[in-house]
């Protein structure tokens, strides 16, 4: 009686809870070769209307059913994952269990030699990171490069990059586990290059986008000193922020504090005095501008990378193997069927190895087709070798793909890709520029993808479009450059205007697609405008500055005349105690004081030295500063007639900063740095403008080879480089810098030699009965240094210095344009 109810409560129990059940979601016979074919499928496991997570290949059942024609079985056998190549290079199972959460990620590290001894927590976060992901059933993809300066970002083993998902977690951690750098040197890296080059990977429409750049130094832009590379930095933070906002990618940047940044040392290379906008054009001047832009703590923890912990909303266990029945005669199906061990649930989908319903050949092979290669303007490519295409197999929603053995590097020649001898079926085809995948400044270049459908007597689509290499990464650069133009102090109404132009040429560019001849143009364009730019940041800087000197050579000349009057003052306090004096002691003074030698008396001498601050020391303390000018400034005459038609009345005035602020910015605006520079600028951009249209409209129709322009592209850039700009920023530094002291007063003045020493010696002789002298005494004896250490001249030195540049920073810019389309 007991086993009875027992019996009866299991049996009720069991019809209680819900069994799992199987869903078969997706299968292809994806490598044809009659008996011998490589297969995937894809299942759900639910129970209860909830997904199963965390089975196990052990956990299920494959076996394949073999029948003939008739329906007969003629043999089973169970499915062994033991041929990797023919399992998407895998173990033949993975799971995909996500939430609604859709992430693509992609990490940017910098691989330079300082950060060595950052790249152990570094890896063991990402690490960290990729189980969150899992833990939380994140639906992501992930790409993590390595960057320094100059070449794009890859895998750490030198594969090219693309975003990959759950089912590549092994290669993931792989690639992780060889992240290290490399060298022994320092640079600032090129962040914002490498973030302007993510906006050409494969990002889901739908998905969540995040960029994580880590680094422990400043990022350059185009305002960095760095030119001695092929390729130089022309990235700017505006071009960053546009690509940020349109692409909606949220941008999170890891690195320290300014003073635990690597060589802080060589902080003359973001000086104010030299280089602020280095400084000024890091990430946190970007978070400020942009709120997709956030900074992580120092040094680098994966915690603050937020992510959603939803319910599941989708579920696959996917399976990769080979079945082979060559051994068999007369299979005509095969029945597959994928069960639970556990329990008796299963699913199950049927292949044809040889033939299908209808009778038709599925072994069969495709012959003599061939796709037809347009660019974007629609026209189709002349020679040969202009793409390269690689035909892949997907496994899902490309969480796994491999390349078909044969299908790799087929090019185009005189406008088409011909496949011959193919497996019929469904391809991700993968335009590249041969032998060139690498995205680089001279580099010109070609990409794309799609789906297509290889048929035994057709293709579709017929026409491939080949997309030009990285044009929206130079199109942001171009559009961050125009912006810069906007924000630069020095900037005017007609570069403005010639901005609006040039956005204007962007923009139709955008609208009608890219040529590789365009492309080409918006190369040259970009790194003429970037060499032009970097020049303008200095002459931002010599605007700055030279203004804050020339109110300081003003002010301190000032100075220097109410010094001196304080102690004329002093001294005219005290005649009647120098007249008192004589009289007293006239047989004293006779004997001991060298002035009466000369036949000049203490009166006169006194009488001589007020004269002198009253009346002449105002020209002469401006007739040094003038001469000082002169020695420096190439072009004197300006800055001359400023000092005798204007400087000299307000030194005489005795006006200050504030009321004579606003006539001296008018002068070095307009008649220092407008009339010496920018009016340069103007006519440089314009001409820069009118060379880039022209170059696309006198070579539109002409073949254009990727190797023989790209080469062209890159000499040309090297030898601007290496002979403009290579030595711009050392030049800067000496011209920018704070000068050593070179103030004498004492043996520039002439009150210095013919009456103050002859003073304080008369002084000298009676301070001790006279104690009211001394204070007198000790003011003349340091005059002369309370002179110098005002610093007139020695900023006098340094104005005419910053004026001086402008020359070469002139000379510069005036060469790039021609220099590039020479």
């Amino acid at each position: 009686m007991k086993i009875t109810l027992v019996v009866v409560f299991l049996t009720i129990v069991s019809s209680i809870v819900p069994a799992r059940q199987l869903v078969l979601k997706n299968y292809e016979v994806w490598w044809r070769d009659g008996l011998w074919n490589a297969l995937w499928c894809s299942v759900s496991v639910q129970e209860g209307g909830k997904f199963v997570t965390g089975l196990k290949p052990e956990d299920f059942v494959v076996k394949e059913i073999a029948c003939d024609d008739k329906g007969k079985i003629l043999a089973e056998k169970s499915v062994v994952f033991n041929r990797p190549y023919y399992q998407f290079d895998g173990p033949g199972f993975w799971e995909k269990s996500v939430n609604a959460d859709k992430l693509d990620i992609v990490f940017l590290i910098d691989g330079t030699g300082s950060m060595e001894k950052h790249m152990a927590n570094i890896k063991n976060q990402l690490h960290k990171f990729i189980d969150r992901m899992i833990q939380t059933g994140t639906d992501f993809r992930i790409f993590i490069g390595l960057y320094e300066t100059e070449d794009e970002p890859t895998w750490p083993d030198g594969e090219r990059a693309t975003l990959c998902g759950p089912l590549m977690v092994e290669k993931i951690r792989k690639q992780i586990d060889k992240i290290e750098s490399w060298g022994e040197w320092w640079n600032f890296s090129w962040g914002y290059d490498v973030i302007l080059w993510t906006v050409g990977l494969n990002w889901r429409e739908d998905s969540r986008k995040i960029v994580v750049i880590i680094t422990d130094v400043f990022t350059d832009s185009v305002y960095g000193p760095n030119w001695y590379f092929s390729s130089g930095c022309i990235g700017s933070m505006w071009a960053v922020d546009l690509a940020l906002r349109e692409k909606n990618i949220r941008l999170h940047y890891c690195q320290p504090s300014e003073e635990h940044m690597a060589k802080i040392e060589l902080s003359e290379c973001y000086s104010p005095k030299v280089n602020i906008k280095v400084k000024q054009n890091n990430f946190d001047a970007l978070e400020r501008q942009n709120n997709l832009v956030k900074k992580l703590s120092w040094p680098f923890d994966q915690n603050e990378i937020e992510l959603e912990n939803s319910p599941m909303i989708d579920s696959q266990y996917f399976f990769a193997w080979v079945s082979d029945w060559g051994k068999e005669r007369f299979v005509s199906k095969v029945d597959v069927e994928i069960s639970l061990r556990s329990e008796g649930n299963s699913t199950k989908f049927t292949f044809y190895p040889l033939l299908d319903p209808e009778g038709r050949r599925l072994d069969a092979r495709s012959r003599g087709q061939r796709f037809t290669i347009i660019d974007e303007s629609g026209t189709i490519m002349t020679s040969k070798a202009n793409v390269s295409i690689d035909f892949y197999k997907v496994m899902g929603q490309f969480d796994l793909f491999t390349l078909i053995t044969g299908m790799g590097d087929k090019r185009d020649e005189n406008g088409y890709v011909v496949v011959d001898n193919v497996r019929p079926g469904k391809y991700y085809a993968v335009l590249y520029t041969p032998g060139k995948p690498s995205y680089a400044y001279h580099q010109l270049g070609y990409t794309g993808s799609c789906w297509v459908e290889i048929g035994l007597d057709r293709v579709n689509p017929e026409r491939i479009a080949a997309q030009v290499l990285a044009k929206d990464t130079e199109i942001y650069r171009a559009l961050g450059l125009i912006s810069e133009i906007e924000k630069l102090d020095i900037s005017s109404e007609k570069l403005k205007l010639l901005a609006l132009q040039a956005k204007t040429w962007l923009e139709k560019l955008r609208k009608d697609g890219v040529t590789l001849l365009e492309l080409e143009a918006l190369k040259r364009f970009n790194v003429s405008l970037g060499a032009m730019i970097n020049c303008s940041g200095y002459a931002d800087v010599v605007q700055r500055r030279a203004k804050e000197d020339f109110l300081f050579v003003v002010g301190k000349a000032v100075q220097m005349v109410r010094e001196a009057v304080h102690v004329t003052n002093s001294i005219s306090d005290v005649k009647c105690v120098i007249a008192e004096i004589v009289n007293t002691f006239i047989d004293v003074i006779t004997m001991n004081w060298s002035g009466v030698a000369a036949k000049v008396t203490i009166e006169q001498l006194v009488d001589r030295f007020v004269s002198y601050v009253t009346n002449e020391l105002v020209d002469d303390i401006l007739a040094t500063v003038e001469t000082k000018l002169l020695e420096v400034i190439e072009n004197p005459e300006k800055m001359f007639n400023y000092f005798e038609n204007y400087v000299k009345d307000w030194v005489k005035e005795q006006l200050s900063s504030e009321q004579i602020n606003e006539e001296v910015e008018n002068f070095v605006r307009q008649a220092l740095i407008y009339e010496e520079f920018t009016n340069f600028f103007e006519k440089e951009f314009q001409k820069l403008l009118s060379m880039s249209n022209d170059f696309v409209q006198k070579n539109q129709g002409k073949y254009w080879s990727i190797d023989v322009r790209s080469n062209v592209m890159k000499s040309d850039f090297y030898k601007m480089r290496d002979e403009l700009m290579n030595p711009l920023f050392d030049t800067s530094y000496k011209a920018l810098k704070d000068q050593d002291t070179i103030d004498d007063w004492k043996n520039t003045l002439v009150i210095f030699e013919e009456t103050v020493p002859l003073i304080i010696e008369f002084l000298q002789l009676f301070e001790v009965r006279y104690p009211e002298l001394h204070g007198v005494k000790v003011a003349l004896e340091k005059l002369s240094s309370v002179l110098d250490s005002i610093g007139t001249l020695t900023k006098t030195y340094e104005l005419a210095l910053k004026v001086n540049h402008l020359s070469a920073l002139r000379t510069r810019m005036v060469s790039i344009v021609d220099r590039i389309y020479h």
